[in-house]
């Protein structure tokens, strides 16, 4: 049998081109992408490039601002390392140390301090490496003729560009003018105070004389007083009207001059904090009722009239016998300022938010109202003139201040100023 020839159909390979097209298209799509990319990279390079340059033109415009800010500074600048050594300084340091650059450049900082005040420089140094910051230090440093001077100095870290520590930058402060006006200032305060320990030994001698000059003058004059009392009641004979009289002036003079100096001693006392008071809770109604009646009579003797408004049992801690003399030395006064046969006083006395007020009253002179505070300065005169026409020595109402505010009180003066009369005004704490 005859054997039969196959025939082997030709291979379709039109997909292979198909795929292959499909491959040329995509790698040209990816070339033109690559293209892009690159397109894309070269413009963002020069961007770069662009801003690299500005920060390059930026930096070194910084840096030279910064040069010339630390080379034109009128302060002492100083660039150190970790030892101490000095790697750069400005001119205003170099010209006050009266060296070259050169010749600073390399040195120590310890060689620019004086070696009695090598422990400040030390001081700041450790202190800088320890902490990283100083803040004015006063410090010496000397110059390159021998002479010091005084400066303030402050201190931080310098890191290179990889923010390691390679020193310090240092700015000195000269403060010579500073120090000398600090040195004339401590001897004026050495001489103020000098001065003050002088007076202070000079008011201590003035007191310990005043207090023996009114101690000595009160001790005769107590019996004086004593004997004129007794003539004046006869007890050693009877006496013309001629003598009375006489004598009447002589014992008014002598409680005169023991109210001088009772006056006097008390000031003294309250000056220098020694007046003791006796206090207790007492009716300060009747106190004020009873020193009115007891000086009633020279009130009528001096034409004047008197008028009181006091309400009742009105009760205070108090000194009554100090009490007392406040209460009288303000009628007298009031007697003193006003006219005699026209004078009128009246003394209030009532209770208000739980203090006692007391108000003397007259219609006298009056007081110019920017003197109102003076008056109760010891020795003050409202009037050189006022001293002679109505005497005093103006330390009634100074020592009826310091007994007052012994109490725990306040006191006062009002007046509508000249002939408009004057109010005394006080007022201390109500005892519950």
């Amino acid at each position: 049998m005859e054997k039969q020839n196959k025939r082997i159909p030709p291979i379709d390979e039109s997909h292979k081109i198909r795929e292959l097209e499909q491959v040329n298209i995509i790698l040209q799509d990816l070339y033109l992408t690559l293209d892009d990319k690159n397109e894309d990279l070269e413009k963002s390079r020069k961007k770069l490039k662009e801003n690299v340059r500005q920060l390059m033109k930026l930096s070194n415009s910084n840096k030279k601002r910064y040069m010339d800010l630390y080379e034109e500074s009128p302060d002492l600048y100083r660039t150190v390392n970790e030892d101490g050594i000095i790697l750069d300084c400005n001119n205003a340091y170099a010209t006050r140390l009266g060296y070259s650059k050169d010749e600073i450049v390399g040195k120590s900082i310890f060689e620019h301090s004086p070696k009695t005040n090598l422990k400040d420089i030390k001081s700041s140094f450790y202190s800088w490496k320890k902490t990283g910051l100083v803040r004015n230090k006063e410090v010496w440093l000397q110059c390159n003729d021998g002479t010091i001077f005084p400066g303030l100095l402050s201190a931080n870290n310098l890191c290179d560009e990889n923010n390691r520590l390679i020193g310090s930058n240092t700015v000195i402060r000269d403060i010579t003018k500073i120090y000398e006006y600090r040195k004339k200032l401590e001897k004026s305060q050495k001489r103020i105070q000098s001065q003050l320990n002088e007076l202070k030994k000079l008011d201590s001698t003035k007191d310990d004389f005043l207090a023996m000059i009114t101690h000595e003058l009160k001790t005769p004059l107590v019996p004086i007083k004593s004997y004129i009392e007794m003539i004046l009641a006869e007890k050693f004979g009877p006496l013309t009207d001629i003598q009375k009289d006489k004598l009447c002036i002589v014992y008014s003079s002598t409680g005169y001059i023991l109210k001088l100096i009772t006056d006097l001693l008390d000031a003294q006392k309250i000056e220098l904090g020694q007046l003791k008071l006796t206090k207790n809770i007492h009716n300060l109604s009747e106190i004020v009722g009873k020193t009115v009646e007891r000086i009633k009579e020279e009130i009528i003797k001096n034409d004047m009239s008197v008028t009181t408004n006091i309400q009742n049992n009105i009760f205070c801690l108090c000194d009554p016998v100090r009490m007392e003399q406040v209460l009288n030395n303000l009628i007298v006064n009031a007697m003193k300022f006003s006219t005699k046969g026209s004078g009128k006083i009246t003394i209030n006395l009532y209770e208000e938010n739980e203090q006692v007020r007391i108000i003397v009253k007259d219609n006298g002179i009056g007081i110019v109202k920017n003197k109102l505070e003076k008056i109760f300065v010891k020795f003050y005169q409202t009037d050189a003139s006022s001293t002679r026409e109505y005497g005093g020595t103006g330390l009634g109402l100074s020592v009826s201040k310091g007994l007052i505010e012994s109490h725990g009180g306040k006191i006062w003066a009002e007046s509508e100023g000249t002939n408009n009369g004057a109010e005394i005004h006080i007022l201390i704490p109500v005892a519950r």
